[in-house]
Formats: C-alpha cells, sequence, structure tokens
C-alpha cells in the first residue's frame, strides 16, 4: 500500500512549484528548467501547431502520450500484484509455517536458515512480494514531466499557448472553475474504481485519496491554469478505463495460474 501513499504524495507536491518564478526570461534558467521546462515547452509548442493552434488537443495528445509510455509498466504492476496475491493464498499455509519457525527460532543461525527458506518458498512460487516495488516506477517517472508542465502552463513562452488559449468554453492559461471541479470528480471516482479490485481490508487508502486528492487538486487547479485541470482530467480518464480492464483481464488469469498451481500441489 505504500504506492498509494506515494500517489497522494504526487498530487501534493505540485504546490512546492507555486514558489517557482519563471515570468522573466532572465530567470528562465538551472537544470530544472532546461532538463523538464523546457522540452516540455516546445512539445507542446509543436503539437499546438501540428493541431493549427489548438492547445486543447495538444494538451490531451500529450496526456495521451505520457499514458501510453507508462502503461507496460502499470499493466505488469497489476498483473503481478493479481498473480502474488492468488498465488499467495494457495501456498499461504507454508508461509505461515515458515513465518512461524522465524518468530520461534532461538538462535541467529536458526532464523537465517528459516528466513532463507522463506525467500526460496518466494522464488520457487515466482510470489516475491519486491516485484510489487516496479508499481512506484511510473509514478516516479510521472513527477518531473507533471513538474514542468506546470511550470511549462503557469509561465508560457511567447507565441504559443498565450496566443492561442481558448479550448471548448474556457481559457487554458487562466483558473477555470468547472474545469477544476470536474477534475476534481474524476479523481474522486479513479481511487473507487481501483478499490473494487482489492480486497476489502486493503481499501483504507484508497478512501483516504478518496477525499484527499480532490481537495488538493481543486486547489491545485484553481491557482494555476486551466490547461492543468484538463490534464488531469483526461489522465484520469484514461487511468480509470486502463486500471479497471487490466484488473478484470489479469484477475481472471491469476485465479487460473492459482488454481494450476494448486493441482500441481495435490
Amino acid at each position: 500500500m505504500k504506492k498509494n501513499w506515494i500517489v497522494l504524495m504526487m498530487t501534493m507536491l505540485p504546490l512546492l512549484l507555486t514558489a517557482c518564478d519563471y515570468s522573466k526570461q532572465e530567470d528562465r534558467s538551472g537544470w530544472f528548467y532546461f532538463i523538464f521546462v523546457k522540452p516540455i515547452d516546445m512539445f507542446l509548442h509543436g503539437l499546438g501547431k501540428l493541431f493549427n493552434d489548438n492547445y486543447g488537443l495538444a494538451i490531451i495528445m500529450i496526456v495521451l502520450t505520457i499514458r501510453l509510455i507508462l502503461m507496460p509498466f502499470m499493466l505488469i504492476q497489476v498483473k503481478n500484484m493479481h498473480l502474488i496475491r492468488e498465488k499467495t493464498k494457495i501456498v499461504q499455509p507454508q508461509i505461515d509455517n515458515i513465518k512461524q519457525r522465524v518468530r520461534d527460532a532461538q538462535t541467529q543461525e536458526e532464523k537465517r536458515e528459516a528466513n532463507r527458506d522463506l525467500m526460496t518458498t518466494y522464488k520457487r512460487y515466482d510470489i516475491n512480494p519486491i516485484k510489487s516495488v516496479i508499481g512506484c516506477l511510473p509514478i516516479l517517472i510521472q513527477l518531473p514531466i507533471l513538474f514542468g508542465l506546470i511550470v511549462t502552463l503557469k509561465f508560457p513562452s511567447s507565441g504559443g499557448i498565450d496566443q492561442f488559449p481558448h479550448f471548448l468554453w474556457f481559457n487554458l492559461t487562466k483558473p477555470d472553475l468547472w474545469m477544476s471541479l470536474i477534475a476534481a470528480a474524476i479523481y474522486f471516482i479513479q481511487p473507487l474504481v481501483n478499490a473494487m479490485h482489492y480486497p476489502k481490508n486493503q481499501r483504507k487508502t484508497y478512501y483516504v485519496m478518496m477525499i484527499l486528492s480532490p481537495i488538493f487538486i481543486t486547489y491545485i487547479s484553481l491557482h494555476s491554469a486551466a490547461a492543468l485541470g484538463l490534464y488531469w482530467t483526461f489522465s484520469g480518464l484514461f487511468l480509470i478505463l486502463q486500471m479497471h480492464f487490466a484488473h478484470s483481464y489479469y484477475s481472471k488469469q491469476a485465479k487460473q495460474e492459482a488454481l494450476k498451481l494448486a493441482d500441481s500441489l495435490n
């Protein structure tokens, strides 16, 4: 569940960028600006020109690009989570016995031997919990991209979104209440959809995220360009669809693998 707290932290961290000031040309320097902000600014400009100065579509395309790049990592994480969960149910008695040996060990040698047996059991059934760490990778990749996008939208370079800011009913470069509320609603639903695929005793973090994420997203969106709310809205919609179908598919696959494992042990 540590990954879920990292997601929440990722939502909160953009608050730190409110202190960044790139409003003046001479301030647009430093490693963060040239590594993260400048490339995203150039990418946004390029997509804007590609879509006939429609920067709303350009932001949606940035969302799709990022989500498609991260999709393999997120699918692997979902697959591993379901496989580990279902296989663990089958071999839980073995694992519990070994853990009991660890607790009952009288000497360090006995404890080390029991821990080795535990690692061997995890390896034998391919249920090593360390595999879940890969689920943090997409989040860590998103952080600098999100930060760079916030700065790009807050301090846009001339000749782009600042000259063609209109999309649907709102101005992309100014805060918009409705866009902020829509983004918040999406991130209220997203943890709920995810929670449906977890056991009830593992849903607490998602319920907390259902409350806190919309609050932070609303606050940040109302203090940033509406383009950020647009980004979060489509990113959240993509995540809802992706995670729902991924959980549904890999849950069935994991149960089939668990049945094969159970048959092999009988």
